[in-house]
C-alpha cells in the first residue's frame, strides 16, 4: 500500500488530535444523588477509563447505598449502579479487585451487621453476593497467590478485628477473630505469608499460616507545634521495597479559637520498627492547620513515596523518598473543598477518586495529563516518574569476562545479578554497587563450563539475557 503525501499528513492530524484529547487534565465531579455521594476505590478498566467504588446516601439522613461508576477515557459516565434494599444500609469498603470478567468488592449490610461480598460482571451488574456473620465488615478485600481471598474487617457483632480465608466463590475457607481494634487497611507482605494490617492507631502483622499475631504496635504520634495532639488515626497503609512501608493519618488539637490539624506521615519496617515519621506542611502553607493525610502511593521505579492529603480546600501531595527527605509538594485545587481522596499509579498516568463538596457532597474523579499530575487544568507538570534503570549484556562467547552495561536513574544502591542454568541451578552471583548514570562491571566467568545461561537482576522486572559460553 502507497500513501500519498496528503494521506499522511491527515492522518498525521488525526493522531495528533486523538492523542491531545486522550491526554488532557481531567479535574471534574459526578452528583450521583440528590443528597451527597463520594468515591472510596478507584481501578483501570482494561478496556480503558475506570470504574469507581463508593457509597450514596440519597438524602439527608438517608440509609446509604453503595455504589459503583464506570467512567471512560475522557472522563464521561458509561453506567452507574447502585446497591441497596430498603430499610438497609449497605457501603463498600477498600476492598476491590480486578478480575477478567468484572470485580469482586467487600463492604458491609446493616441489620444486623454483616460482612458483604459482591461479585459484579463488566456492566457493573450483580453475578451473585454473599453475607457472613463472623466478619462483620470487610474493609479490605486483598487476592492471594493461590488464587483465593483475604477479607480484612471486624469481628462478630462488630468489634475487634477479624480476617476470613475465602475461595474464589466467596466460602469461608477459615476464619479468625482478634483483640485488636476494627482495622481499616492491609497489605500482603512479599511473600504472601503475612499480612500487615493497619487499624486507627495500631499497626499489626498476622502470619496466614499460624494466623498468629507476629507483632503490634499501639502508634506514638510525635507532638505538634503547640503541644501533644488530643486525637489522631490512620488512614493508609502501601508497601515500599526493601520490607518497608508507608501509613498516613491525620492528628488533631483544639486551641482557643480553632481546630490545627496536621497531615502524619511515617516508614515502618515490616519486623514492626519505626524508621521515621513527621508531619506536613501543605505547598506553600506557612502551618499545619487544615491539613489532612488521605492515602499512599509507591513509586517502584523511583523509589518515592507519595502522600495524599488536603491542605486548605484542595489536595497536597507531598513526594519523599524513603528516608523522608521531602522531595516535593504541590496542590491540585479541586472543583470545591476535598473530604477524601484515592490516588492511583496507572501505566503512564494517575488517576484519583475521593469526595468534593459542590453545593451537596459528590463524586471526584481526577486523570492526569500523561506521566505527571497536573496542579490546574493547564498542564504543569507535577512528579513526572523517574524512567526505569536498564541494563545490557556485552559479551565474547569465547571469552571468560562479560560486562553488564547499567544505566541508572534512581538512587545509588546494590544490585544483584544471578547467573543460572537452564536447569535452574544458581551458577554465578554478581554484587555490583550501582551508581546514577552509566555504569560498566565485568563479570568473571573462568571455571564455568560451555552451554547456555540466563543472567537476571534480582528484585527487577526486566527480562533476563542469554549467555553462551563456547570452550
Amino acid at each position: 500500500m502507497v500513501l500519498s503525501k496528503t494521506t499522511c499528513l491527515v492522518t498525521s492530524a488525526l493522531l495528533l488530535t486523538l492523542g491531545g484529547m486522550s491526554q488532557s487534565t481531567i479535574n471534574t465531579t459526578f452528583n450521583l444523588t440528590p443528597g451527597y455521594d463520594g468515591g472510596w476505590t478507584i481501578l483501570p478498566v482494561a478496556a480503558g477509563g475506570y470504574v469507581i467504588f463508593g457509597n450514596q446516601y440519597s438524602s439527608i439522613g438517608a440509609k446509604a447505598d453503595a455504589f459503583c461508576l464506570r467512567v471512560d477515557n475522557e472522563g464521561k459516565k458509561v453506567f452507574h449502579r447502585s446497591f441497596g434494599a430498603p430499610n438497609t444500609e449497605e457501603t463498600f469498603g477498600r476492598g476491590a479487585v480486578a478480575l477478567a470478567d468484572g470485580w469482586l468488592v467487600g463492604g458491609t449490610r446493616s441489620v444486623p451487621p454483616q460482612g458483604w461480598l459482591l461479585r459484579l460482571n463488566t456492566d457493573g451488574q450483580i453475578v451473585w453476593e454473599k453475607t457472613y456473620t463472623s466478619i462483620t465488615k470487610i474493609n479490605q478485600l486483598l487476592p492471594l497467590p493461590t488464587g483465593e481471598y483475604l477479607a480484612i474487617g471486624a469481628g462478630p457483632l462488630g468489634g475487634g478485628m477479624a480476617l476470613a480465608r475465602l475461595s474464589a466463590d466467596g466460602t469461608i475457607i477459615w476464619q479468625r477473630s482478634y483483640a485488636l481494634p476494627e482495622p481499616r487497611d492491609g497489605y500482603l507482605t512479599a511473600s504472601g505469608n503475612a499480612c500487615i494490617v493497619l487499624s486507627s492507631d495500631r499497626i499489626s502483622k498476622i502470619h496466614l499460616g499460624t494466623r498468629d499475631v507476629v507483632w503490634s504496635r499501639k502508634v506514638s504520634f510525635p507532638s505538634l507545634p503547640p503541644g501533644a495532639p488530643e486525637a489522631a488515626t490512620l488512614t493508609d497503609i502501601a508497601p515500599a521495597s526493601k520490607g518497608l512501608f508507608a501509613v498516613i493519618g491525620s492528628v488533631y488539637r483544639e486551641l482557643p479559637t480553632a481546630l490545627y490539624t496536621a497531615h502524619y506521615a511515617a516508614v515502618w519496617t515490616e519486623s514492626g520498627e519505626l524508621r521515621w515519621d513527621r508531619y506536613f506542611r501543605g505547598a506553600a502553607r506557612a502551618d499545619y492547620d487544615e491539613n489532612a493525610g488521605f492515602g499512599v502511593t509507591y513509586l517502584p521505579n523511583a523509589q518515592h513515596i507519595l502522600f495524599t492529603g488536603k491542605v486548605g480546600d484542595n489536595i497536597s501531595i507531598t513526594r519523599t523518598d524513603l528516608n523522608g527527605h521531602l522531595i516535593d509538594q504541590k496542590e491540585i485545587v479541586t472543583p470545591g473543598p476535598v473530604y477524601a481522596a484515592t490516588l492511583i499509579r496507572d501505566g503512564a498516568r494517575y488517576a484519583m477518586t475521593g469526595a468534593v463538596f459542590v453545593g451537596s457532597m459528590a463524586t471526584y474523579f481526577y486523570r492526569s495529563n500523561g506521566n505527571a499530575l497536573s496542579m490546574h487544568v493547564n498542564n504543569s507538570d507535577l512528579f513526572a516518574e523517574t524512567p526505569a534503570d536498564r541494563w545490557e549484556l556485552l559479551h565474547n562467547p569465547a571469552q571468560d569476562r562479560a560486562w553488564i552495561v547499567s544505566n541508572v536513574h534512581n538512587v545509588p544502591r546494590e544490585g544483584i545479578f544471578r547467573l543460572w542454568t537452564l536447569n535452574g541451578s544458581l551458577a554465578r552471583e554478581f554484587r555490583l554497587w550501582l551508581t546514577e548514570g552509566e555504569n560498566l562491571f565485568p563479570l568473571d566467568l573462568s571455571g564455568l563450563p560451555e552451554g547456555l545461561y540466563w543472567l537476571a537482576q534480582v528484585g527487577e522486572a526486566a527480562p533476563p539475557k542469554a549467555l553462551l559460553l563456547r570452550r
